[in-house]
């Protein structure tokens, strides 16, 4: 399960990104988590570009999808 509030904090903490981009970003990480239910395997990433649901999303959307579960990540792995 995906831990918004405290992901929001870290990336208010930890990036200089806008409150817009913050929202963005936690939403792509909870789409991810709706296509793959998260885990903190390293090879999540490679699990969800498998998913057929994932495969039918635009280029971009993939793009953006990535980014989004690499910053959650790093989120998970700084707070280990």
């Amino acid at each position: 399960m995906i831990d918004t509030v405290e992901f929001t904090k870290w990336l208010e903490h930890n990036t200089t990104y806008s409150s817009a981009v913050i929202r963005d970003t936690v939403s792509r990480v909870k789409r991810a988590d709706n296509i793959l239910e998260w885990n903190d395997d390293e090879v999540y990433q490679f699990y969800l570009e498998h998913e057929e649901l994932y495969k039918s999303l635009s280029v971009s959307v993939r793009s953006q999808l990535k980014k989004a579960v690499k910053l959650y990540r790093t989120y998970r792995t700084s707070n280990k």
